[in-house]
């Protein structure tokens, strides 16, 4: 019987520590238990949100620094004309982040600061991936989840110098549309190709299951949807009053569910989909709101994660008779599941 669970690697355990955080932190601490736990199940369960977000948070800036130093040491992400410039960013960047994660850091310009560089890092890697050998699909995936959070930095900084124009509030509509994009258009992005009729049975399956149940939550119990939304991926739910309140809120249960299934195919799948599988859930977990440290190390390490599945898988085309996903690869770095190949361009 063949082996389906994923070998143990610095990036799966972050997007499960990831969700972790997203569930026990953002959700559970901060929407439905007090402030003040009082019973020994709220003070257990508030010591657990803590240890997780803590933990998602060191792996996340380790597993950051590593990528990055990787992607710097090749040419298939970062060329060799960026390399400077991005290697100043990363550092100050990793440094706000580091200061995010061990000292949570509140001020205003911290987050502004740590916001516009990470704004400055997604786009330098969104320009490396359009100069590499990735393919078509994998350039415009990577480029429609990249693009929001470039745009979220150009509205925090056009608000900073107080400019009439590009207006920020266009910017982030525009860029949460975007993201929305990209989520509904992940099965056709970064899915792999179809296998088997048990492949697209379970990537048809899980977009119904999930699908269903988030309609089916969402009408009968909107109000705690509306919590979990709002403090968990920081997205707002106005209510199901009016047409246009409903279509949003059934765009967003469609992005949602596509995004889940085309994860649930990416992991199930050996070779750089399954890489491609745990960078989307990384981006998934991270929300809308990429102010602190750590949802913007997710949501940096989950873009990193898909252009090194983008890379390996272009690399496999190159080989005579071999497929992305059924070759034999360059062996993984068991840390951090991105390739250590001893080639260098």
């Amino acid at each position: 019987m063949p082996r389906r669970l994923p070998n143990p690697n610095l990036t799966a355990l972050l997007a499960l520590s990831a969700l972790g955080e997203l569930i026990f932190d953002r959700i559970l601490t901060g929407a439905f238990l007090p402030a003040r736990p009082g019973s020994m199940v709220e003070r257990w369960l508030f010591g657990l949100g803590a240890f997780v977000s803590n933990l998602s948070g060191i792996l996340a800036l380790l597993l950051a620094i590593t990528a990055l130093v990787q992607a710097l040491g090749k040419d298939r992400i970062f060329p060799r004309s960026m390399r400077i410039t991005v290697t100043t960013i990363g550092i100050f960047f990793t440094a706000l982040a580091a200061m995010g994660v061990l000292w949570l850091m509140g001020t205003p310009r911290y987050h502004i600061h740590l916001l516009i560089s990470h704004g400055f890092l997604v786009f330098f890697l969104m320009l490396g991936v359009w100069r590499g050998e990735h393919t078509l699909r994998s350039k415009v995936g990577i480029t429609l989840f990249a693009l929001p959070i470039v745009l979220e930095a150009v509205a925090i900084f056009c608000h900073r110098m107080a400019w009439a124009w590009p207006e920020p509030a266009q910017l982030a509509r525009a860029a949460r549309a975007i993201t929305w994009t990209a989520m509904c258009a992940t099965p056709v992005l970064f899915a792999p190709k179809p296998r088997s009729g048990s492949h697209i049975a379970l990537t048809l399956g899980s977009a119904i299951v999930l699908g269903s149940a988030l309609g089916m939550v969402t009408v009968l119990r909107f109000d705690m949807v509306q919590t979990v939304a709002f403090y968990g991926l920081h997205i707002d739910l106005t209510g199901l009053a009016s047409s246009a309140e409903r279509l949003y809120t059934a765009a967003l249960v469609v992005a949602l569910a596509s995004l889940g299934a085309a994860t649930v195919s990416c992991l199930s799948v050996r070779g750089p989909s399954r890489l491609t599988g745990w960078g989307l859930l990384l981006l998934a977990v991270s929300g809308q709101e990429l102010s602190s440290a750590r949802p913007a190390l997710f949501a940096l390490c989950g873009l990193l994660a898909l252009a090194t599945a983008s890379a390996r898988s272009a690399l496999a085309g190159k080989t005579p008779g071999a497929t992305s996903d059924t070759q034999t690869l360059p062996t993984p770095d068991r840390a951090t599941g991105l390739p250590a190949e001893a080639e260098r361009s």
